[in-house]
């Protein structure tokens, strides 16, 4: 079968793809909503094959095959909820791979998506707490794939954990408490705060998620205005 063309925005020729192809990526969110409610059932085996069906959904709308979905395909502006999605997607999948022994190759190479899919955007800091969470309740068949993954989106992050918590992570106050430790990093006693403080903060994190009115309360009266002017201290060494 012949593909139809239609005239691109800049008057380029490009093929139009397929009705059932269209079809198969708008229903895709539908397909995802199923796969979510079978994942909270715990009905594993069919959790994995609608998920399944929704990245093919994608795959096909690209014209390239699953394994090759990349965040680069997608404008990151437009479609970064989508892309959180996926993220989200390959997290539920390694789980479920996770359980099996002969599948333990699939739940890599779907952590190994599910950090490609981090990498770089806002939500990374939440996935990696998410996979530190994971760890932390010893629920991993395999734990040294998900311990690799979380080092990986770890050891790439900039953020600070509890600055990150409280404030945007593109704002100027996470910005210059980053430059302050780098500063920090130079010395010996300041390598050894900054290896505390990333070994403490995710405590600190954990018991305003497990209480977040207490969270709020802290965060609004004592972290947030004691970030900012540690901010303008640092900033003006």
């Amino acid at each position: 079968m012949v593909a139809k063309k239609r005239r691109g925005a800049e008057g380029e020729e490009v093929e139009e793809r397929p009705k059932y192809i269209i079809q198969k990526y708008r229903d895709r969110l539908s397909v995802l909503r199923q796969a979510q409610e079978f994942s909270q059932k715990d009905d594993i085996p069919r959790a994995v094959t609608a998920y399944t069906k929704y990245l093919d959904a994608l795959a096909v709308y690209f014209d390239i095959t699953e394994d090759r979905l990349v965040p680069e395909i997608f404008l990151k502006e437009k479609n970064i909820a989508e892309i959180l999605l996926i993220s989200q997607v390959y997290w539920d999948l390694a789980k479920a791979y996770d359980r099996s022994p002969r599948l333990k190759k699939e739940c890599e190479r779907c952590l190994n998506q599910f950090v490609k899919f981090s990498l770089g955007f806002k939500f990374q800091f939440i996935n990696s707490e998410m996979l530190r969470k994971f760890l932390k309740k010893r629920a991993a068949y395999n734990p040294k794939l998900f311990a690799d993954a979380f080092q990986k989106l770890k050891l790439s992050s900039k953020s600070c954990y509890i600055a990150t918590f409280s404030f945007d992570e593109d704002s100027g106050i996470v910005a210059d408490l980053r430059i302050f430790k780098q500063k920090l990093l130079n010395f010996r006693l300041g390598s050894l705060f900054t290896a505390y403080y990333y070994q403490q903060s995710p405590k600190l994190i954990d018991l305003f998620i497990d209480n977040p009115y207490f969270g709020i309360l802290t965060n609004s009266i004592i972290i947030r205005p004691g970030l900012k002017a540690f901010s303008f201290f640092a900033k003006n060494l």
